[in-house]
Formats: C-alpha cells, sequence, structure tokens
C-alpha cells in the first residue's frame, strides 16, 4: 500500500505531495491519504499521476473535511474508504452515480448526497450564539495612578457585542433544508434508475459509526437507485444521536425494501434500537425480524441486552417457510450494554445469560432449517481497534459452555 500524506501544519516535515508521488510508481493499485483531504488541485495532480488505483483510502484529518469536485474519475476503484469526513456536500460521481464497487463511510457524520454546497449553505445562515471576547478592565483613572478601590467601566464588563465568537452550525443549516424540502411531500422510495442517469455500479455500502442510520436514509432520499441496487449492506449504529432529527420509521419502511439485498450485516446500540422500538410500537409498523429484506442470503445482527426480551417473534417466525426464505447464513449477537440501565457502559454477566439464551433459541430454530449459523465478525475492528471493539469475551464464553452442554 502507498502512502500520501496531506499535512495542513506548515512547520510539519512531511514531504510535498511531489516528493511522495515522484517516489511511487504511477501503477500503483492501493492508495492511502491521510493527513488532509486533496484540495481540487491536489486530486487533479492525482488522478494524473496515479493512473490505476483501485483501492482508495482517505483519512481526513483533524479538519474532517471532504473536497471531491474534482475527484479523479479515471481510477477503476473497486473500494474507496472514506474515514472522519464531516458535514459535507458529496459530489463526486464515484459516489453519486455508484461507479465505485464498494463504499466505506468510516466514522463519518453529517454527509449530505443533495442540496447546496456548505458554502452556499451557510450563506445566510442564523447565528445559534454569541460568545463575547474577554476584555482586559479600564478604569476611569489613570492606571498608573490607580489605587487598587477604582470599579471597571461598563464598557469592560459588558464587552463590546461586535466583538466575540459567533456560532454556526451547519447541521442546523442542513437540518432546516431538508426539512423545507420534504415536509409537504409523502416518502417514498423508488428504486427505478432516473432517466438519463447512468446505472450503478455499486454493490457494497459499509456506513460504520456516528449516524449511520441517517446517512443511509439521506442517501436513499437523494439516490435511491444507488441504495436499492446494493447486494451488500453494514450498518453499525452505536451513537444516541442517530435518527435525532429524522423519523425513525422511515429505516423501518426502508429496509424491507431492499429487494436486491443478499447480505445486511446491522448493529444498533441501545438507545437507537429504543428509537426504533419506539417508532414501531408508535406507527404500527413491523420490527427486526419483520423488517428485515425478504431476499436476504445472509443476516449478521449484533445489539444490546435489552433486545432479549423481543427475540420471540424470531423464533416463531422461522417456523413459516416464507420467512427470508433463501437465507443461508445467520450470526446474532446480543452483548452491547444497555445504556438505559444501571450497567450503562458494561453488560452485567445475568444479561449476558439472559441474551445469549434468547438468541440460542433464534439460531437453533433457524438451524432447523437448514441455515447454517456463524460467529459475528466486525472486519472493521483491526482497521481502528482504538474505535472498534469485537464481541465482549464473556459471550464467547457463553457459547463455549452452550457447545459443551449440546
Amino acid at each position: 500500500m502507498s502512502d500520501v500524506s496531506l499535512e495542513s501544519d506548515p512547520e510539519d516535515a512531511a514531504p510535498t505531495l511531489e516528493a511522495v508521488m515522484a517516489a511511487v510508481a504511477p501503477d500503483t493499485e492501493v492508495l492511502h491519504i491521510a493527513g488532509d483531504t486533496p484540495t481540487n488541485d491536489q486530486w487533479v495532480a492525482l488522478g494524473q499521476h496515479f493512473t490505476n488505483v483501485r483501492f482508495l483510502i482517505v483519512c481526513t484529518g483533524w479538519n474532517e473535511c471532504w473536497v471531491d469536485d474534482d475527484f479523479p474519475l479515471n481510477w477503476p476503484l473497486e473500494l474507496l474508504v472514506i474515514s472522519d469526513a464531516s458535514s459535507e456536500r458529496v459530489s463526486t460521481p464515484a459516489i453519486m452515480e455508484g461507479r465505485v464497487k464498494h463504499l466505506v463511510l468510516f466514522y463519518a457524520h453529517g454527509l449530505r448526497f443533495e442540496g447546496p454546497s456548505t458554502e452556499e449553505l451557510m450563506k445566510d445562515a442564523e447565528m445559534l450564539h454569541f460568545v463575547p471576547r474577554e476584555k482586559k478592565a479600564t478604569y476611569d483613572t489613570d492606571p498608573e495612578a490607580k489605587t487598587g478601590n477604582e470599579e471597571p467601566t461598563e464598557e469592560a464588563e459588558n464587552g463590546d457585542e461586535s466583538d466575540g465568537i459567533k456560532v454556526y452550525s451547519v447541521p442546523y443549516e442542513w437540518n432546516k433544508w431538508v426539512t423545507a424540502r420534504y415536509q409537504d411531500q409523502e416518502l417514498c422510495f423508488s428504486a427505478e434508475t432516473p432517466d438519463g442517469a447512468p446505472p450503478s455500479a455499486m454493490e457494497k455500502l459499509d456506513i460504520v459509526g456516528n449516524d449511520a442510520l441517517r446517512m443511509v436514509i439521506y442517501m436513499a432520499l437523494a439516490k435511491a437507485h444507488i441504495v436499492f441496487g446494493l447486494q451488500s449492506l453494514n450498518l453499525d449504529s452505536p451513537s444516541s444521536n442517530d435518527l435525532f432529527d429524522v423519523p425513525p420509521s422511515i429505516i423501518l419502511a426502508l429496509l424491507p425494501a431492499l429487494l436486491n439485498l443478499k447480505s445486511l450485516r446491522l448493529t444498533l446500540g441501545s438507545c437507537v434500537y429504543s428509537t426504533l422500538l419506539d417508532a414501531a410500537v408508535e406507527n404500527d409498523v413491523p420490527f427486526l425480524h419483520a423488517a428485515l429484506p425478504a431476499n436476504l442470503e445472509t443476516l449478521q445482527f449484533r445489539g444490546p441486552v435489552s433486545a432479549a426480551p423481543h427475540l420471540g417473534a424470531f423464533v416463531s417466525a422461522f417456523a413459516k417457510p416464507d420467512f427470508l426464505p433463501d437465507l443461508k447464513r445467520i450470526s446474532l449477537v446480543l452483548d452491547l450494554p444497555d445504556e438505559a440501565s444501571n450497567s450503562p457502559k458494561e453488560a452485567t454477566l445475568p444479561q449476558l445469560r439472559a441474551a445469549h439464551e434468547a438468541c440460542k433459541k433464534v439460531l437453533d430454530a433457524a438451524a432447523a432449517r437448514g441455515v447454517e449459523v456463524e460467529a459475528f465478525v466486525d472486519p472493521w475492528v483491526e482497521y481502528h481497534s482504538g474505535l472498534r471493539h469485537g464481541i465482549d469475551n464473556r459471550w464467547e464464553v457463553l457459547d463455549e459452555i452452550a457447545s459443551a452442554g449440546q
């Protein structure tokens, strides 16, 4: 893998882009860009120098920006990983036309797939907060002659309201835009490719961390044919802030409509799980097992221990031949903590035992129908062990105990 570092710190001794490119073969297939996202001019230079990039990882650095107006389109990309990008408008045809086969958004946040650019979005932005700049106290008397008993002037106490930090929010402005765009419409998704648009070649989509469900909803609203054409989908939503400004019932309507999907890996933290459960009850729509795409061949689900009491319907569903008739492989783990319990950071052993027993009933019902039971594997744990954590070791011990008792 060839590494390209684009550091924004002028004191950093990192080599220039030109020097890095000169040291890397033009026909390299794997490229890792770290530091800052390339500018449009740098994207042009990279596209001219490298001709055969098939696997690209872009770590956006502390700035978390994403610039892609001149993203190279001559590369035969099979995998594009965008890490940490936040609150930016995606525009490159590599994504917006589904040219890349496998797209990964790794701990990105608030990416947008339609609407104005960030610059345009913020032109008339509303100031949300003002922080006055602290000033040194001034006195009515000569500072050199002050005795220590003088009071600061009113201006010194209050500060100048024109001099301070004005706080604006890109997510706040985006929420206003998207609300105005869709509030008077009945949301519906069409799998049809829009007139004049090329067919999507994207087969796999991973959205890992932060507002994963929110981003896939926004992608489906903007480019439904790309999402509906997916064969593999990995959604990992650990954040309590996911879906905070999006009706959660949308994801429950979207998932079962993805009829081309063959593989689904779904990870839900306890807050997100609870939000979806409440939405299903409130809107009288199917939840979890009944909201799964019907043509799945591989299903992997990881959730909180609090989901254990709700798996009974999952067990009953496997007795019906029309429930996931093509399913060949299943993984099911409920080891994540219940953040609303007395143990919000780590599941207790009794919680894990109850969750393990509930999962075993589902897996036994699936196995009785000929479905292969597999261990849940998070492919991104090794990529970033600081952010990703594997299955609770105690769950594996419970697996061993259950196997020994058979």
